[in-house]
């Protein structure tokens, strides 16, 4: 069976959406309520956080949100009978977005397989190292039906942007920005340029993320993104 991922990125060209919720906040049930909602609204991908805590790429608001979810007692198997429970029910992608620290601590290949279990499409790991040991993920994670969906942003050179793009699969997540996530004002032209030169390093989909709060800001993606993110704003 197809990855729903390429299914919906293989529909057409229209830019799609990919809205961001933090498993157990405000609540596990609303939660889940919140997914199915989204879906029956019109959103293409929904990526579901894992909380953790010390999320470096996240900005105030999706902190407060994680740290509100670990008070709760959230754990990542709350987190996969969450998407379990979504499985039948939900038709668009679902993608867990997890640090480093809980697959690694978890057992990677034991990680992964429960993601696939619950119905998980792609994994979305912002700092895993590709530099140095990452306890075999790359190759662990091409046995499975699960795309492993690679983070890149306006800092990163060109040749490390290469290597980094080679690595995913299912589509690349571009932040618009360095730095963490947060609903902006207005979309910093940087990151739409950085957009043009990862599209001469990968023949990907590009979902494009961090600040989008605003209808002019998708409208700002249209032929440059094949996704927008949106998160902060929503939660």
């Amino acid at each position: 069976m197809a990855n729903k991922i390429d299914q919906v990125f293989g529909k057409n060209e229209e830019l799609k959406i990919m809205t961001h919720v933090v498993a157990g906040y405000p609540d596990l049930e609303t939660s889940g309520r919140l997914i199915e909602v989204m879906a029956e609204s019109g959103a293409d991908l929904v990526e579901i956080q894992i909380p953790f805590s010390d999320p470096l790429a996240d900005g105030a608001t999706i902190m407060e949100a994680t740290q509100q979810a670990l008070d709760a007692g959230v754990t990542p198997e709350h987190c996969y009978e969450l998407a379990y429970s979504l499985k039948d029910t939900v038709d668009i992608p679902l993608l867990f977005m997890s640090y480093a620290n809980i697959p690694y601590k978890y057992g990677v290949e034991r990680f992964i397989i429960k993601s696939e279990e619950a119905g998980i499409q792609g994994l979305i790991v912002p700092d895993l190292p590709i530099d140095e040991e990452n306890e075999n993920y790359f190759s662990i994670i091409k046995k499975y039906d699960v795309h492993p969906i690679m983070v890149v942003s306006p800092e990163m050179d060109e040749e490390r942007l290469a290597n980094v793009a080679k690595q995913g699969s299912g589509f690349i997540y571009s932040t618009l920005k360095v730095g963490i996530t947060g609903a902006m004002n207005s979309m910093k032209q940087e990151g739409l340029i950085f957009l043009d030169m990862l599209r001469k390093h990968t023949e990907l989909p590009i979902a494009a993320g961090f600040g989008i709060s605003k209808p002019e800001h998708v409208a700002h993606l249209r032929g440059k993104a094949s996704a927008a993110v949106i998160g902060s704003r929503i939660i």
